[in-house]
């Protein structure tokens, strides 16, 4: 069953607080709120909505990472521990897949929402940014929920991007097929969107506001779309006309030319093209090993980062 009746204020502010400590200690600096209704009033939402619980407006989360994931995922990075195929695979998107539902779910009981002795359940969703198909066990819910707790997300993947978008999370680029925020600029990942059987307020984005105390959460204060690209906000007109057909031209040799992981130094200077007018966004670039795996994907290359890493560290 779901709760019973409405959340506290103090109930929700105990499990918005409890996720961003939660995930911050993932390295998932990333927590963005937003109303699920922002997206499925778009073209593409409507056509693939997400879930609302029948509330007004749902609380949803984006869940990322920025440049200080790559040392927290080292840190605890041992495949000689993996008992599946697929965390071999792709060890990062299987950490998301196991641990952003199992923080969430945890969040929940640390705000009094979630309590299987009390029959006492809230709803709630998880849908990755990686997922091409929802199957098990990606679809499976954490250990420790109830049956009634966990929803599906829908069977087409949520395109994240757009989410972002009219989440008022970052600009999404058409041309460049980048999302761009206002002070990570390019450099950052989308992980997982969390929905929750819970009402969604522009108080959730103040509270969540990074601060010097608090550096994981959102640098937005309301969920409206980003209505103008952050990397040409300085440039006039015709400079931005010309810096679009610039990136036209530099995608469309990269796509004429066809994808080789040898080629991804490439594909990091057509994504560092976007931060050309904005040096401020220089600090959040990505390391040169971090983009390496990021477009190659070779666990045998993350497996040597994570070994020297924690040697460095003295990690075991």
């Amino acid at each position: 069953m779901t709760v019973p009746m409405a959340p506290s204020a103090e109930q929700k502010r105990i499990f918005i607080t409890s996720l961003r400590t939660s995930l911050g200690q993932l390295g998932l600096d990333i927590v963005h709120p937003f109303a699920a209704q922002s997206y499925n009033a778009t073209a593409l939402g409507q056509a693939n909505p997400m879930p609302t619980f029948n509330q007004t407006s749902t609380l949803s989360v984006i869940v990322g990472s920025n440049r200080a994931f790559w040392e927290t995922f080292l840190a605890q990075h041992h495949p000689s521990r993996f008992d599946t195929e697929a965390e071999h695979k792709d060890p990062m998107d299987h950490y998301c897949e196991r641990l952003i539902p199992r923080v969430t779910l945890q969040a929940l009981k640390a705000a009094g929402l979630y309590d299987e002795t009390q029959n006492l359940t809230t709803a709630f969703s998880v849908a990755f940014s990686h997922w091409r198909i929802t199957v098990p066990p990606a679809g499976t819910p954490p250990e420790g929920s109830a049956p009634t707790g966990f929803v599906a997300p829908p069977a087409q993947t949520l395109p994240i991007q757009h989410v972002a978008h009219a989440a008022g999370f970052a600009y999404f680029n058409p041309i460049a097929f980048l999302n761009v925020h206002p002070v990570y600029g390019p450099w950052f990942g989308m992980r997982a969107i969390v929905m929750v059987d819970l009402p969604y307020d522009i108080s959730d984005n103040e509270l969540l506001l990074i601060t010097d105390q608090n550096q994981t959460g959102t640098y937005s204060k309301d969920s409206k779309p980003i209505e103008d690209n952050p990397a040409f906000e300085r440039l006039n007109k015709e400079q931005i006309e010309q810096q679009n057909a610039a990136l036209e031209r530099t995608k469309n040799a990269l796509l004429t030319k066809g994808w080789d992981a040898k080629d991804w130094h490439e594909w990091v200077a057509f994504r560092h093209s976007l931060t050309r007018d904005r040096p401020d966004w220089q600090k959040w670039r990505y390391s040169d090993n971090q983009m390496k795996y990021h477009y190659q994907k070779q666990p045998e290359f993350l497996e040597e980062c994570a070994i020297r890493y924690q040697n460095q560290h003295q990690f075991n």
